[in-house]
């Protein structure tokens, strides 16, 4: 199944803080951004497995602090590395990308992106959160948790960064949303969900994302 990739989202604007603490508790269950669809995947060797093995919502909410996200991912077996592990020395890229987990990008008008590879600790409900390669991203513009689902996990993010919001509504700014897949018995990730659209290779891609690709988000 193809789609026209919608590079726009509606984001509604608080009055609380969700509680950022894995559940969906302070964020709306309207309008979700859905991946589930084979030009949503970049892969490596094999295809799109589908949206009963694979998939993601995401909730969007913002207020004066920052831009807050829920991501409820639908994988049975996700794989997160130990904090401290062992380093997987392969190829250059960093070795929270061969997890599970997402990157978020968020670029202000006038400002460069900044980004962030966001992976549940199993160990606790904590984050392992690193900033995106070429990007403006500091992990301590990141606060939240996470928890496992039914079918998979949920992380939900506040994501704070300088000049946030934009100087009033008109004043769009850009956003990309990547779930990253890992399976077992696998060295490197499988593949990798994009809003912005997939229908690509993942190999050597790591955690660079051109922000020519970022959706706009609506400030509502």
């Amino acid at each position: 199944m193809r789609r026209e990739v919608a590079l726009s989202h509606t984001v509604p604007h608080l009055m609380a803080p969700p509680a950022l603490d894995g559940t969906p508790t302070g964020f709306g269950s309207d309008d979700l951004i859905t991946l589930e669809l084979d030009d949503h995947y970049r892969r490596s060797e094999e295809p799109y497995p589908g949206a009963d093995v694979f998939s993601a919502t995401a909730s969007l909410g913002w207020d004066e602090a920052a831009l807050y996200v829920a991501v409820q991912v639908g994988h049975a077996h996700p794989y997160f590395p130990s904090v401290g592990a062992a380093p997987l020395r392969l190829d250059n890229e960093p070795d929270l990308i061969h997890a599970d987990g997402v990157q978020l990008y968020l670029q202000l008008p006038g400002e460069a992106p900044a980004g962030w590879l966001i992976v549940p600790d199993p160990s606790s409900n904590r984050l392992q959160v690193r900033a995106a390669d070429g990007t403006d991203g500091d992990p301590a513009q990141v606060r939240g948790a996470w928890a496992r689902t039914a079918d998979g996990y949920r992380i939900t993010v506040a994501l704070a960064v300088p000049g946030w919001p934009p100087p009033g509504l008109g004043v769009a700014p850009r956003f990309d949303l990547l779930v990253n897949e890992m399976q077992p018995g696998r060295q490197r990730r499988a593949g990798q969900l994009v809003w912005s659209g997939g229908a690509g290779w993942v190999y050597l891609r790591g955690d660079r994302h051109s922000p020519s690709r970022f959706g706009r988000l609506d400030l509502a």
